[in-house]
Formats: C-alpha cells, sequence, structure tokens
C-alpha cells in the first residue's frame, strides 16, 4: 500500500492611503498578536500531532479503499514521518503568514479569516472526497493541500494589496489576480507532464515563459507601469515581489520532477486541486461580497 502525501492621501478610486508611513510602521500598525496565535494554531496542531505514535498516526490517514469522515478531516493534519512534517510546517509557515501581511495591509482582515476557516473547516473533507475519484490502494496524509490552497488564495491577496497600496482600480486588480494564478498555473503544468513526458516539457516551458511576457505586456497596457510602483515608500514593492516568489517557489516545490519520496508518493493531484480551488473560491468571495469597496 503506498502513502500519498499617518498621513493619508485620497485616490481617484476613493480609497485613503496611508502616504508617508513606513513599511515596518505599517505592519507594526496592523498585525496583532490574537492574530499571531491563531495562525500559529494550526502549526501547533501538526507538531502535536506527529508527536503520535506511527501507528496512531496511520490509524488517521485517509484511506482510499475504506474511506471514513473523520478520516477524511484528520489525514489533513496527519503525517508520515518528520521530514514529510517538517517540509509542510515549513511551507504552512511561509505562504500563511504572507497571505495574512497581504490581506491586513490591503485592509482585508475579514476577507483573510474568511479563507483561513474555509480552509481548515471545509477543504479537508472537499480534497478528501475528490480524491475518491481516481479509486486506488493507498493512504492519504498530509496538510500541503491545505497550504496549496492558501497559494491559491495569494494571487486574490497580491491583488488587493496591489490596489490599496498602488492605486489601481478594480478592473487592474481582477486582471492581477487571474493573471498571477494563470501564471502559476503555467508553472505547474510543465512540472506535471514532465513526470509522463520529459520531452515536452521544453516546449510548455517556453510557451510558459510567453504567457508570462503577455501578462507583464497586459498589465502595462491596463497602466501598470514604473510610475505605479513609485507611490508607496520603500518595502511595500519588494514585499509585493516576496509574495509572488514565494507563490511561484511553493508551486515549484510542490510539483517534484520525482514524486516518490521518503514519505510516500507526492499527490500532486491534491496540490492541483488545494490550488484551484483555493483560488477560485477567494476569487468568487472578492467578486461577490467585496468587489465594491
Amino acid at each position: 500500500m503506498t502513502t500519498t502525501t499617518d498621513e493619508e492621501m485620497t485616490t481617484e478610486s476613493g480609497l485613503e492611503l496611508p502616504a508617508e508611513e513606513s513599511f515596518a510602521d505599517a505592519v507594526q500598525r496592523v498585525v496583532r498578536r490574537v492574530d499571531i496565535i491563531l495562525l500559529l494554531f494550526p502549526a501547533a496542531v501538526l507538531l502535536v500531532i506527529g508527536l503520535f505514535p506511527s501507528e496512531i498516526r496511520r490509524q488517521l490517514a485517509f484511506s482510499y479503499a475504506d474511506p471514513s469522515v473523520l478520516a477524511a478531516f484528520t489525514s489533513n493534519f496527519t503525517h508520515a514521518n518528520s521530514v514529510h512534517l517538517l517540509r509542510n510546517l515549513t511551507a504552512y509557515l511561509v505562504v500563511v503568514p504572507t497571505a495574512y501581511l497581504l490581506s491586513v495591509l490591503a485592509d482585508r482582515r475579514q476577507l483573510f479569516y474568511t479563507v483561513f476557516v474555509v480552509v481548515f473547516v471545509t477543504f479537508p473533507f472537499v480534497l478528501s472526497g475528490l480524491n475518491l475519484v481516481v479509486p486506488r490502494e493507498a493512504l492519504s496524509l498530509g496538510a500541503s493541500g491545505l497550504t496549496l490552497a492558501f497559494v491559491g488564495y495569494l494571487p486574490v491577496a497580491v491583488a488587493q494589496y496591489v490596489r490599496r497600496r498602488f492605486s489601481i482600480d478594480n478592473f487592474v486588480r481582477r486582471n492581477i489576480a487571474a493573471g498571477l494564478f494563470f501564471v502559476g498555473l503555467s508553472v505547474v503544468i510543465p512540472l506535471a507532464v514532465a513526470v509522463v513526458q520529459p520531452g515536452l516539457t521544453i516546449v510548455l516551458t517556453f510557451v510558459a515563459f510567453l504567457a508570462v511576457v503577455g501578462y507583464g505586456v497586459t498589465l502595462r497596457r491596463s497602466g501598470v507601469d514604473r510610475s505605479t510602483l513609485r507611490g508607496p515608500p520603500p518595502g511595500f514593492v519588494e514585499f509585493g515581489v516576496w509574495s509572488i516568489v514565494v507563490i511561484i517557489a511553493v508551486l515549484i516545490t510542490a510539483f517534484p520532477a520525482d514524486p516518490l519520496s521518503d514519505a510516500g508518493l507526492v499527490n500532486t493531484y491534491t496540490h492541483f486541486l488545494g490550488y484551484a480551488l483555493g483560488f477560485l473560491s477567494s476569487y468568487l468571495v472578492v467578486l461577490f461580497f467585496f468587489d465594491s469597496e
């Protein structure tokens, strides 16, 4: 059996932005201690469950041959071994705080916690259930699918951050969110194909490069240029770049060329589902509930 694993200025859109506030001051102003505790709570749960004996952790895993509702949830917080746990914990501690900071700096704390609750309450059942579409004798465990859901939220969070901090309108914001998601897909698809068709990877990588260039041209035509990036004080642009690097880096590591690891077979199907559903759900929430703000 295998295992898968301030001073303010008013913009044209009516938003008030801290004009002279430094990045460090902005972070200090918006970050709350209770937020830090809430962000670290899932990580603490992962660590505690990681201390359980391997027999108990195996019982918490989700069996495709004998599925249960409880295991559909608990498997997302259980790991095969310490290396598996460390990798997923590191990814979580990079991705989720980045998504949080983007959100609160964009005045979207409520949006972040909506995503946060949905991912940890609903996604374990959704991801486990969708894995039953592919019948096989295997166990599934690991938090990577949940972390990839937050990676899917990152394009939406970046777009909200840019709109708030760089004075762009809703139309451009939607272009940024959708564009970043598809840039992520252009990274994922060649990596996924490389496992079964290595020769096709070169062609798809070239297509991905063209897609990224085309995305940059589209943003330029939408009015996003160097002058747009000169608005906020130092630190804001750099953090936006960091967030995009996080998206690309995590997606690359989530779709390895060799999916077989010490923890078992990397479940790239769950990774893709997490990324796609994380983006789609958060994008629709913004579209229907936050678009007019």
